[in-house]
C-alpha cells in the first residue's frame, strides 16, 4: 500500500484523482491538503506518514516550491511528483533544483500517473544518498536545462550513468558492454531497451532545449550542426562536465 499525500486546491483535480484511485488497492490517498501552508504543518506533524505527495506547485499561502524548501530544511525525503495544470520553463527551473521523482501535467492519463506513483517507490535511490548532494542537483539541473522531461525512462538511466561515471572512470571507455547492463540490472530490463530509451532522451532534448547551453557543451565534441550526439557522446560529455564542476569546487575549497 502506497500512501499518498495529495497537494492541490483544485476541486475537480481532487475529484478526478480520488475517484480513479478509489478502485486501487495499492494506492491510498491518505490526506489532501488544498493550502500550502496546511501541507507544511501535516509534514512536520507525520513526515513520516506518507510514502509519496502528489504536489501543484501552484498554491494558496505557500507555493510548491515552498513546500519544497520546508521538506528540505527539515530533512524530510518522501518521493514528490509535481503535478502541474501547464508547463511553465520558468517554474521547471525552479523547482528542479530539488529532488524531484517526475514532473507531470494533469492532461496525463490517469494510468501513467498511477505508474509513475508505482515508480517512484520502486527506484532504488540508495545510491544518490552515498553522494554529496550537490551533485544529485547538478545532474538534476543540467538535464532539465538541456530540455529534458524527468518522467521518461531515459532520464533516469542517463542520471543513473552519469553518477557510475563519476564514481568509476572506467565506464567511460565501456559504456555499451558494462554501463549499459549496469543499468539495465538495476530496473530489471535489458542492455539494449537502456540503449534505445537513452537515445530517445537525448533526441527529445536536442528538440526542446537550450540552443546556446547545447552548443556551449556539445559543440567542441561533436558537430552541433550536423547530427545529434551519440549516446557515448552525450554521456562522456556531461559527466566530464560534472567531474570537472567537482574538481574546480574541490579546488576552491583547498584554497
Amino acid at each position: 500500500m502506497i500512501n499518498l499525500l495529495m497537494v492541490d486546491n483544485d476541486e475537480s483535480t481532487i475529484k478526478e484523482v480520488k475517484q480513479y484511485f478509489s478502485s486501487i488497492s495499492s494506492i491510498n490517498i491518505k490526506k489532501v491538503c488544498k493550502d500550502g501552508k496546511d501541507a507544511c504543518d501535516e509534514l512536520i506533524k507525520n513526515s513520516n506518514g506518507y510514502d509519496v505527495i502528489l504536489l501543484n506547485p501552484v498554491l494558496p499561502t505557500i507555493d510548491g516550491i515552498g513546500v519544497l524548501k520546508l521538506m528540505e530544511e527539515n530533512n524530510i525525503n518522501t518521493k514528490v511528483i509535481i503535478y502541474a495544470d501547464y508547463n511553465n520553463p520558468n517554474m521547471v527551473k525552479s523547482l528542479y533544483q530539488f529532488d524531484i521523482s517526475f514532473y507531470l501535467l494533469k492532461s496525463i492519463d490517469k494510468s501513467i500517473l498511477k505508474e509513475r506513483i508505482e515508480d517512484s517507490i520502486e527506484i532504488n535511490y540508495k545510491e544518490y544518498e552515498l553522494l554529496d548532494n550537490s551533485i544529485n542537483k547538478k545532474i538534476s539541473k543540467l538535464l532539465h536545462d538541456l530540455g529534458m522531461p524527468s518522467h521518461i525512462k531515459g532520464y533516469q538511466y542517463i542520471r543513473d550513468s552519469i553518477i557510475l561515471m563519476h564514481e568509476n572512470p572506467a565506464y567511460f571507455g565501456s559504456i555499451t558492454k558494462q554501463l549499459y547492463p549496469e543499468i539495465a540490472k538495476k530496473y530489471d530490463t535489458t542492455a539494449s531497451r537502456v540503449e534505445r530509451a537513452i537515445r530517445h532522451a537525448i533526441e527529445v532534448s536536442w528538440s526542446r532545449g537550450d540552443y546556446d547551453l547545447m552548443d556551449e557543451i556539445f559543440g567542441h565534441s561533436v558537430d552541433f550542426d550536423r547530427a545529434k550526439p551519440t549516446n557515448s557522446e552525450f554521456l562522456a560529455t556531461l559527466a566530464d562536465r560534472i567531474n570537472l564542476d567537482e574538481s574546480r569546487y574541490k579546488l576552491r575549497n583547498y584554497n
